[in-house]
């Protein structure tokens, strides 16, 4: 005999997966499209290093009660506007997204190491990318944001200032990254919002047991060789390393609180554009 129950379950059942799919269906969009200081650099293996950018974002955004978002995050290390048009990472990861919302544009540092002539190569190369992206998305909002401070602050005012004149003959909105995160190192030292990283080869042995939370095996590119590195996500082991080891500072890749600023600034941004 057929339990009365049986329809009852089954028109929870759909009403659940009907929900679901509602609130799929009725996020907020969100495409990042960046080099390695939207991606994130920590490898796997390493001790974990926190939410990624993408999953603070929509914490955050939660937090300051905005519609619920899906972030995507189509970072890519060493990306430039000009290897990524056209690659097929722009291919699978970018141009299939559908029903994008608002799309975050960040590049120019990787840009302004390769470029030959940085000041007339990369506003070509970003209207190319900015052009393809419009017409891959054509319903959605493209912003365009600042770099990070990578480079010396004088070097990277000459992106951002390429970053803004774009934008402004574009007519394009930018998300100033740079001004708030550069303001935190003035007011917290220079090595706040970067992860530590150097070979294990110049950190004494006897610490390099200890260490294996913190290492992996990279890859060599450029004029670096292949080899074991150390890489921290915070400030924890500075006091051993930081006056000790020359290369400690070297990298300039955000740190999980250097992302967090990333995710705020982001949501802030985003708040008076979903809202209305």
């Amino acid at each position: 005999m057929r339990s009365k129950k049986t329809p009852i379950i089954f028109l929870l059942s759909v009403m659940i997966t009907f929900l679901t799919y509602a609130q799929q269906v009725n996020r907020t969009k969100i495409l990042l499209v960046g080099d390695s200081t939207t991606i994130g650099t920590m490898p796997r293996e390493v001790k974990p290093e926190g939410p990624h950018l993408e999953q603070m974002i929509t914490q955050l955004a939660a937090v300051e009660g905005l519609p619920a978002l899906e972030v995507i995050n189509a970072g890519k290390g060493g990306e430039t506007a000009k290897r990524l048009l056209g690659s097929k990472h722009y291919q699978e990861t970018i141009a299939n997204v559908k029903d994008v919302d608002y799309i975050f544009l960040r590049m120019g540092i990787n840009d302004w190491f390769k470029c030959k002539d940085f000041k007339k190569e990369f506003p070509v190369q970003m209207r190319a990318l900015i052009r393809q992206l419009k017409k891959d998305h054509p319903k959605a909002v493209l912003f365009l944001a600042t770099i990070t401070s990578f480079m010396p602050p004088e070097e990277c005012e000459k992106v951002n200032d390429l970053i803004f004149k774009i934008a402004k003959e574009d007519h394009i909105e930018v998300l100033d990254i740079f001004t708030p995160y550069n303001n935190y190192l003035l007011a917290n030292g220079r090595n706040s919002l970067n992860v530590r990283q150097c070979y294990l080869k110049d950190i004494p042995k006897k610490y390099h047991n200890w260490l294996k939370p913190y290492t992996y095996f990279r890859k060599g590119w450029g004029n670096k060789p292949d080899g074991y590195v150390v890489k921290v996500n915070d400030m924890s082991l500075d006091p051993l390393f930081g006056s000790h080891v020359k290369s400690w500072y070297f990298d300039r890749h955000p740190n999980s609180t250097g992302y967090n600023l990333i995710a705020f600034e982001t949501v802030q941004f985003l708040k008076k554009k979903l809202k209305n």
